[in-house]
């Protein structure tokens, strides 16, 4: 999953993106008063794992996004 199909889902989710927060590559995701940084790397692929360690660190179930 890219990036910006990961922020679509999340935002669905009601997980709030805070642009201009995160250096360079990253934005910073908050949920529930967690947050967790998400990398933008354009084209690149993130791996499942990756996603649902986010998913731990936001408190949200990785089957709702996935």
């Amino acid at each position: 999953m890219k990036s910006k199909q990961l922020i679509k889902k999340l935002k669905k989710h009601g997980v709030e993106i805070i642009k201009g927060r995160g250096k360079g590559g990253h934005q910073l995701a908050e949920y529930n008063g967690k947050q967790t940084t998400i990398p933008i790397y354009g084209d690149m692929d993130l791996g499942p794992q990756f996603i649902k360690m986010l998913c731990k660190q936001l408190g949200i179930n990785p089957n709702d996004i996935l």
